[in-house]
């Protein structure tokens, strides 16, 4: 780094990464209607309960989350519980802004953008609204598909699955990346073995919980028992649904879920026969596209399901700087969407929302497939 930029970048990714973390911490006392109704009353149960509410039936989420709520009970004393409850989430943050600084510094070992491109990540939009206002868990599992995708990019596909399978221990729609990692299979860069490492994880994360006597039913069963929960075929989610009827519910989900499966298979079929080594920017893009494509085209989805899209789009800007107005739209789709939720603001932003989403993901389908055939060789 030349000495004159030293000092002006020093400053602006210190500006950045201040503005972030005090923006988060005056957002801490806000009260979000999820929290209201599921965090605070998770979080009751646990002071009253101590450990061993974690063996009982109060949640429909999985037990690693729950197993941080229990941990935030121990600060009853000294910090509120809002607050507590939040900084699970604020201190995900923190470690997406270092998987950022990390992943960036493959591209570019060198230089200020690795740094930059963390201080950045701590003043977007939506990361900010999900964990500070929200109150939200998505930070937690998208550092886990950060993770995976960072041992992928250094050949150690062991250690990618591992952390993708505790994702999915705290997120079912950690599966939104699981056609990409199918693609890398068929060409060779994961065994099938590796794959074994998601139900392990599972299994070995939500042991403590069966222990202190919830039942491996009710363990296994959870992600079951939250996709039947509501009956809309959109929950505030910019995509195709939007512009549905609630009546068309019962047609509307079996169509939609075979249509995600025929598209999918499709776009993982060209890319899976495709003779390419994809390079650490072909890996990204392919991710993101497996993590946009998936929600858009399924029903049921929520408002907060583009989240990984958000970061990975983010993510992509430092990695293919041509796509930096993809990075720019997905904070405009998702923060779109969270502020009816939010804020009670006008529902015809999430259809708007869902039109953006529409153009992108298509520009991304065709930008990864036609780059496939470019990238021959790893970087």
């Amino acid at each position: 780094m030349k000495k004159k930029l030293f000092i002006p970048i020093l400053a602006g990714v210190l500006t950045l990464s201040i503005l972030g973390v005090a923006a988060r911490l005056l957002a801490l006392p806000a009260v979000s209607k999820d929290m209201r109704w599921f965090l605070i009353p998770w979080y009751d149960f646990l002071l009253d309960n101590g450990a061993a509410g974690l063996g009982q039936s109060f949640s429909n989420y999985t037990p690693p989350y729950l197993y941080l709520l229990w941990l935030t009970t121990l600060t009853a004393d000294f910090i509120p519980k809002v607050a507590a409850i939040k900084l699970i989430s604020l201190l995900a943050d923190l470690v997406n802004a270092f998987l950022i600084f990390r992943l960036v510094r493959l591209q570019s070992p060198g230089g200020w953008k690795p740094y930059l491109a963390a201080a950045l990540f701590l003043v977007l939009p939506t990361p900010f609204f999900n964990s500070a206002v929200w109150g939200q868990a998505d930070a937690i599992y998208t550092a886990f598909l950060l993770a995976c995708l960072y041992f992928l990019m250094t050949d150690r596909p062991m250690w990618g699955m591992i952390f993708f399978g505790t994702a999915f221990t705290f997120k079912a729609q950690s599966i939104f990346l699981l056609p990409f990692l199918v693609i890398l299979f068929f060409q060779r860069r994961i065994r099938w073995g590796h794959f074994l490492w998601v139900p392990a994880m599972y299994i070995l994360l939500s042991l403590p919980s069966v222990l202190l006597g919830k039942s491996w039913l009710e363990v296994l069963t959870v992600y079951g028992g939250q996709a039947s929960t509501y009956r809309d075929l959109s929950m505030n989610a910019p995509n195709l649904y939007s512009f549905l009827s609630p009546a068309a519910y019962r047609a509307g989900v079996p169509f939609g879920i075979l249509t995600a499966i025929a598209v999918t298979a499709g776009w993982m079929w060209v890319n899976a026969r495709n003779p390419f080594n994809p390079d650490r920017r072909q890996l990204l893009l392919m991710a993101l596209v497996s993590v946009a494509l998936i929600p858009f085209l399924l029903p049921k989805m929520h408002d907060r399901y583009f989240y990984p899209a958000d970061i990975l789009s983010f993510l992509l800007a430092f990695f293919m700087p041509q796509f930096w107005l993809v990075a720019v739209a997905y904070q405009i789709i998702s923060t779109s969407a969270y502020m009816v939720f939010l804020f009670d603001a006008p529902p015809a932003l999430i259809q708007i929302g869902a039109l953006l989403n529409a153009l992108v993901i298509v520009f991304l389908a065709w930008k990864q497939v036609k780059t496939a055939s470019v990238l021959r060789s790893p970087s």
